[in-house]
């Protein structure tokens, strides 16, 4: 297949994946209005608060504040930099191939392989780095955790996948899903987490729970309820459960999250399809413009 064609696929390829990421981006598109803050909050303060602090506990906290307002603002940027050249490259380099194919503005056909070739370069660094901040944080922090926040009350409790908060009859000695984890902020669900059902609508628990709150008085503290591990009434109170969930909202974050990541591969690899193509025209453009100038000779 001829270098011009194999061209122009790659460049629309980056265009219309670029077109897709662009309207479904979490930060772009301010997701349930949770990524409105991503790249605004103050790094430099969490950068000071650790370089004063007077403990070592203080410090590690305030490091890890400054870190992850560093992920976030660089999340921010990255997502409108790289999606918007993506998209703006797709279309110059589609527009140039397809003038080129029509044997229009062969004379700066050589040009047009230089753009391709560091175009794509360019484009294949910033997505690239883009997909590791989006990947890091998508997989590693806490779902709805921002730097300014005061406390972690409106951060999702780590729940086992039926749905239960504790396994056991007493939230102080039963055990939780996260009791064996040691890492940092294991207590809380992930926004890898959030595509789980027990973080969504879940009609048979729904229909259980307000079954249950119909036939006995709400004494259970914090929205628990105890219900065995087949949704029905059990004294042994296998497992506790928080309120169910009434929508599928984080099941929506997390499909158009994955949505951009899988994309952004897609489009770092088309860069670097578009870098090596670019360099070959560009290169063979100048060999033919050679053999031209022999024949008219």
């Amino acid at each position: 297949m001829n270098k011009l064609v194999i061209f122009l696929f790659i460049a629309l390829a980056i265009l219309i994946f670029s077109i897709i990421c662009v309207s479904v981006a979490p930060v772009m598109n301010d997701i349930l209005g949770k990524f409105s803050r991503f790249g605004k909050f103050n790094c430099k303060y969490y950068a000071d608060q650790a370089k004063y602090a007077e403990s070592l506990d203080e410090k590690y906290k305030q490091e890890k504040l400054r870190n992850l307002c560093y992920r976030q603002n660089a999340m921010y940027g990255l997502e409108y930099s790289s999606f918007i050249i993506d998209l703006g490259l797709g279309f110059i380099c589609a527009q140039l191939a397809l003038l080129h194919y029509f044997q229009i503005g062969k004379s700066f056909e050589k040009i047009t392989g230089l753009i391709g070739l560091i175009g794509g370069g360019i484009g294949c660094i910033l997505t690239l780095v883009y997909v590791c901040f989006s990947g890091y944080i998508f997989n590693i922090d806490p779902a709805f955790k921002y730097p300014e926040s005061v406390n972690d009350d409106d951060l999702i409790p780590k729940l086992y996948p039926n749905g239960a908060l504790v396994k056991g009859a007493s939230i102080t000695t039963g055990l939780y899903p996260y009791s064996n984890d040691k890492s940092d902020n294991s207590q809380f669900a992930k926004y890898k987490d959030l595509g789980g059902i027990e973080y969504n609508y879940n009609k048979k628990l729904y229909e259980a729970y307000h079954g249950l709150k119909r036939q006995s008085s709400p004494s259970s503290p914090s929205s628990l309820d105890c219900k065995s591990d087949s949704l029905s009434p059990s004294p042994s109170c296998e497992y506790l459960y928080y309120k169910p969930y009434e929508n599928n909202e984080n099941k929506y974050l997390y499909d158009r999250w994955c949505l951009s990541l899988v994309l952004a591969v897609f489009i770092t690899a088309s860069n670097i399809g578009l870098l090596i193509f670019g360099f070959l025209i560009f290169k063979n453009s100048g060999d033919n413009s050679g053999v031209q100038e022999v024949k008219i000779e």
